[in-house]
């Protein structure tokens, strides 16, 4: 983190966490650019040799966790699928056993 032994020793616990947690942050974005620039370069290497209809975007090359859109799961509409499949199998199951 780059503090010396007074300023660490200085912290209270909720200002050492805040840092830590603000380095932490730091690293991972350091980390992100790092990616995203490699992405950058292997992309437009590999566009000089395609034709020119036929070049790669980026996030056609590889999408990174951070940029998917995750889809928040519906619980109803997964238990109605599941609770049909047991139906289909004539499988015996209590509800309370499912929940």
């Amino acid at each position: 983190m780059g503090l010396s032994y007074e300023q660490l020793y200085d912290f209270i616990p909720r200002v050492f966490w805040n840092a830590l947690d603000g380095y932490i942050m730091q690293e991972e974005n350091r980390e992100r650019a790092n990616w995203i620039r490699c992405r950058w370069q292997t992309c437009l290497l590999l566009n000089i040799h395609l034709p020119k209809r036929k070049h790669l975007k980026q996030e056609r090359l590889i999408k990174f966790d951070w940029e998917r859109n995750y889809i928040k799961m519906d619980y109803e509409t997964e238990y109605k699928k599941i609770k049909g499949t047991i139906d289909k199998l004539d499988i015996k199951i209590k509800d309370s056993d499912i929940n």
